[in-house]
């Protein structure tokens, strides 16, 4: 058995987890070379004076006949009490003999063979399952390998009989590798500089520890740590011998070829590595623990181990410098053919092909903004020419995009008008029906011009993208719904909300903008328990998305809150719009209209809980916002007004909150209020103002609304109360 070095680090909850094992016949340590393997088994075994233990390290001679067993046997003899007495010569199979002498023990005894890997004899393996079916219940075997064995492991792990140990459980946590490197190095690292060597080594073993040797005679450790990788001398060296030394010529070249890629599936691997048998070598790098790792549980999509990757591709620069470019290029046709279009802009960035990356932005820049990566848009347009921007609709259109989403109204006026003056015709690389489209999409998202203006842009974003299987389909019903919504038109909001939601085209943050509208409306409509579903379903994709955190997570948080106090649970629904509220005031500069429904809505939960001063502190941040803000729309003014009336009835007389709520009132239906006091018909109240008696009707129902009451006789009660003409 190896001995244990008191330097060795302690790995508790490791140690933990094999003791755990008790009762089980088989553990199984497989991971790749350097990932301290033996020395933790080692450990395991000294940490317990009473457990006792046999240990052969295999080797390639031990493939012959019945070397195996003769091994086995004579460490047996050699450290198992109770087998010292055994003859050395016997008569007979060595196999069924050593299981004979391993009954016969009354106290629990651990056999470890180390480097199992060693091991490719077909009698021998099939021997050994044969020796793990019989060993007796006293006797624990613990396999140590490099590679996987040929086994039948999910049958022992189907009988609760098998405890595994692979890389990813071998893996250093922080703590630990704080400890080892305080005690190797004698040195303390800062927190980022231990986070940026955990992050390159991935908490590999034998690259800590080299790292840690190198640190003792480092005259800057964070330059060191930031430099430290599979590029460096002793890491690549440690690869190339203990590694990459075995390999096949044929898997070499396939690992080099494939260190170009990020993550990789086998299709990928055969279109960039030119290979027609991608399945079959990745199924040998992962029996063979080469630093595979996979990415998900159907082995599809995995990645290398970074600091193998890095060492694999400073070998493909010495071996096959001038194919490097045309891997990346095969690997960006991949990626596009398949829809991932990040990943084929970046690797045709990689390859040096410029014009590649533009026509790649050009056609897919939504994809970016949809997914959060505003920085590589914009570092795109700062590589485009200023005149070009100024005459190409996608980068006028995107800049303007880009100018919305940091809330610079000006820009994205800016761009607009660029766009707007182009004489482009026709459909947009990106896939939009038209220049056109692409503008008045803008403003009905946006609506920097108001509500009204919004939803006037978005019936001409709908008319101007009629195929539903088209990304730009979704988008425009979207707008134009949330529009609709916040016109009070909830019919129609609900109408082109689901009929968005349900196309299959389209980005997440529309999918997001369209189910929140939709559960809003319904809440509107009094369908409240038909809301929950979306308003969830909105609230979930923007949490696991990229846009939790970000403004634009603000309508589902609005949304779910809306629903959750319609239901009466204005304690969870509270936090949602304050959430919401948080979210909104991050981006200083986006349209206010969206604020100012979720300050009604706000307002509206709080006074329906009793919470009045805080109702009324949100009215005067909603009011502050109408005065600012352009035409905001009849509707919300009206609701604004409906909420103020609610308060100022509870609330003592107070002529200040009757000055409020006279200001959400239009000049023109002032007036008419003060000739409703006078007790003069409708008749006689449009003579006065020069009016039809039916135009007087309208601004009298809208006073109403304002006010919160059903009659003239109420509305003169509450302004005689409040004072407030």
């Amino acid at each position: 058995m190896p001995a244990v070095h008191p330097e060795w680090t302690r790995r508790p909850a490791l140690l933990r987890k094999l003791d755990g094992a008790r009762g089980r016949r088989l553990v199984l340590v497989s991971a790749p070379a350097g990932s301290g393997k033996s020395a933790l088994v080692a450990q395991w075994l000294a940490a317990d004076p009473d457990r006792t233990a046999a240990w052969v390290t295999a080797d390639r001679r031990l493939n012959a006949g019945d070397a195996l067993w003769d091994a086995l046997t004579n460490a047996a003899r050699t450290a198992l009490p109770g087998m010292a007495d055994l003859p050395a010569q016997h008569r007979g199979p060595p196999l069924p003999y050593l299981l004979s002498a391993l009954a016969a023990l009354e106290h629990p005894v651990v056999l470890v063979l180390d480097d199992l890997h060693t091991l490719e004899d077909p009698e021998c393996l099939r021997l050994l399952e044969v020796f793990i079916d019989h060993l007796p219940p006293t006797t624990q075997l613990v396999l140590v390998t490099r590679a996987e064995p040929v086994l039948p492991l999910q049958q022992y792990r189907v009988a609760g009989d098998l405890l595994e140990l692979r890389m990813a459980d071998l893996a250093w946590t922080r703590e630990e590798a704080a400890t080892l490197i305080r005690r190797l190095s004698g040195m303390l690292l800062r927190d980022t500089d231990l986070d940026r060597l955990l992050d390159a080594t991935e908490g590999w073993t034998i690259a800590l520890h080299l790292a840690a040797l190198s640190l003792r005679i480092s005259a800057d450790p964070t330059a060191f740590v930031a430099e430290f990788g599979g590029t460096h001398r002793m890491i690549a060296d440690y690869l190339h011998e203990e590694v990459l030394g075995t390999v096949a010529p044929e898997l070499l070249r396939f690992l080099c070829r494939i260190s170009v890629l990020d993550r990789f599936t086998a299709p990928l691997c055969d279109a960039v590595a030119g290979t027609p048998n991608a399945v079959t070598l990745l199924q040998v790098m992962e029996r063979a623990n080469l630093f595979l790792v996979p990415l998900d549980e159907h082995r599809r999509w995995y990645r290398l181990h970074h600091m193998f990757r890095q060492t694999l591709r400073a070998d493909l620069s010495d071996t096959e410098q001038d194919a490097v470019a045309q891997l990346h290029l095969r690997a960006s046709d991949w990626y596009a053919a398949h829809g991932l279009i990040m990943e084929a802009t970046e690797h045709a960035r990689e390859s040096g092909a410029e014009g590649r990356v533009g026509r790649l932005f050009e056609a897919n820049w939504m994809e970016y903004i949809s997914t959060g990566r505003l920085d590589l848009v914009q570092s795109w347009l700062d590589a485009t020419a200023a005149a070009r921007r100024d005459g190409d609709p996608v980068t006028a259109v995107c800049a303007a995009w880009l100018a919305a989403l940091s809330g610079d109204r000006a820009a994205t006026r800016h761009w607009l008008r660029i766009a707007a003056a182009l004489p482009h015709r026709g459909a947009l690389p990106d896939g939009s029906p038209s220049l056109r489209f692409a503008v008045n999409l803008m403003g009905a998202l946006f609506g920097y011009d108001g509500v009204p203006a919004m939803v006037e842009s978005g019936w001409i974003a709908c008319e101007l993208e009629v195929d539903p299987t088209s990304r730009w389909y979704a988008p425009s019903r979207a707008g134009l719904a949330y529009g609709l919504y916040l016109m009070g038109d909830s019919k129609g909001a609900l109408e082109f909300a689901a009929e968005a939601a349900q196309s299959g085209a389209g980005w997440p943050p529309f999918r997001i903008l369209s189910l929140s509208v939709l559960a809003l409306a319904l809440c509107d409509l009094g369908r409240v328990a038909e809301a929950g579903e979306p308003a969830r379903a909105a609230y979930g994709l923007a949490e696991t998305n990229e846009y939790s955190g970000s403004p634009y997570a603000a309508l589902p948080a609005s949304a779910l809150g809306t629903v959750l106090a319609r239901e009466e649970r204005h304690a969870e629904a509270r936090p949602l719009l304050e959430r919401a509220l948080a979210l909104r005031a991050g981006a200083v500069g986006l349209s206010g209209w969206p604020t100012l429904n979720l300050l009604t809505a706000l307002a509206e939960t709080c006074l329906d809980a009793g919470d009045r001063g805080t109702a009324s502190a949100y009215l005067v941040q909603a009011r502050h916002l109408l005065a600012t803000e352009q035409d905001s729309g009849e509707h919300l003014r009206t609701r604004l007004a409906h909420i103020h009336a609610r308060l100022t009835r509870l609330l003592p007389a107070d002529p200040a909150q009757g000055t409020a709520l006279t200001d959400l009132l239009t000049v023109r239906e002032q007036a008419v209020l003060r000739l409703l006091l006078e007790n003069l018909s409708i008749r006689e109240i449009g003579l006065q103002l020069f009016v039809s008696p039916n135009t007087v009707k309208t601004h009298t129902r809208s006073i109403y609304r304002k006010l919160g009451v059903t009659s003239r006789a109420e509305a003169v009660q509450l302004v005689r109360h409040l004072r407030l003409l």
